[in-house]
């Protein structure tokens, strides 16, 4: 069983408790945002160096991936159109130019529980806490999706992102298009259609991926990101602008409309620089929160008592534990 946990003030745990759900802000907010933006800039860099792949490239990538030998794989292609996999770098291109990045919204957990270097960076003066959640009984991606947004729960990667496109291009998105152009009997205007699809799916991999990076210097942190992103309409080399769940294959997706309103609505609040910011409120069920673990705090006693009080307050079983680290703020 995985557990995440996730450190937080006073007037946070009180929030969180009380709506049954955690703020994802915008990331154009946070500081990490910087490192988003470098990440998708180096991206955006090697457009000229990976512009088009050579038939030899696209010979070594399919083998590789189906584990056959490169003269198996010269044969098959010799006759075929591969070069048609490139037009999925051109979508795939236009896509990174034209979509702002502006609907990205995160929040952070750590595999590290009771960690002391997480009281002294995210704790508070006062007393802190830091919720145990079990991560099974967290919202999957089929949630979201239902609901017309996409998610991902990834380890942050301490790594400089100008290794994510190759391995997002190269171990699943060229191969998956070469076996339609190789095993299948679909038409050039099937195939391109099939090439804007994975032109979009593949951009959306490299969102999630360039939004879980971090300096080396935070490897410490051991953070686990909840990322949530709204797709909302696409256009390809000037096309027809549709809903993104349009646009894809959604025949097995059973989509549900809100009571009232919208899914995930904004919301605003302010950060500690006195910024305002938006952030999006993602429920969770009682279940996923197994402890909270009260920080350092002169006032041991009256945090559990009080925590204790508003846990039953909300009907919440949830074991109340304090910190074993050894700190006091003088």
């Amino acid at each position: 069983m995985d557990y995440v946990y996730h450190y937080t003030s006073a007037d946070g745990l009180k929030g969180i408790l009380e709506s049954k759900s955690l703020w994802a802000t915008n990331a154009e907010y946070l500081n990490d945002f910087r490192e988003i933006k470098e990440g998708i800039d180096k991206i955006k860099s090697l457009r000229d160096s990976l512009s088009e792949f050579s038939q030899r490239k696209l010979e070594e990538i399919y083998a590789k991936h189906k584990n056959l030998s490169l003269d198996v794989v010269k044969k098959a292609m010799q006759n075929e159109e591969v070069h048609l996999a490139n037009h999925f770098l051109q979508f795939l291109w236009y896509i990174i130019e034209k979509n702002a990045l502006d609907e990205i919204y995160t929040t952070s957990f750590t595999t590290k529980r009771d960690s002391l270097n997480h009281w002294l960076t995210y704790g508070t003066e006062q007393t802190s806490y830091c919720i145990k959640f079990n991560k099974e009984e967290l919202h999957d991606d089929m949630y979201f999706r239902q609901r017309k947004f996409l998610s991902s729960y990834d380890a942050v990667e301490y790594k400089p992102a100008t290794n994510i496109l190759n391995s997002v291009l190269e171990k699943h998105y060229l191969p998956e298009l070469l076996g339609y152009i190789l095993n299948s009997n679909l038409d050039e205007k099937e195939q391109d259609e099939k090439c804007a699809i994975a032109a979009i799916e593949a951009f959306n991999e490299i969102i999630f991926k360039v939004s879980s990076i971090k300096n080396r210097a935070f490897e410490y942190e051991k953070e686990y990101r909840f990322t949530l992103f709204y797709p909302g309409i696409v256009s390809l080399n000037g096309n027809e602008k549709v809903d993104y769940f349009d646009f894809i294959d959604s025949s097995h997706f059973e989509f549900l409309e809100p009571e009232n309103g919208e899914f995930f609505p904004l919301h605003y609040r302010t950060l500690k620089s006195g910024v305002i910011a938006p952030y999006r409120a993602i429920p969770f069920s009682k279940q996923s929160i197994e402890e909270i673990i009260i920080g350092p705090s002169e006032n041991n006693q009256l945090a559990v008592k009080g925590l204790r009080s508003l846990l039953a307050s909300l009907d919440f079983d949830v074991e109340v534990s304090s910190t074993k680290t050894s700190f006091r703020r003088i």
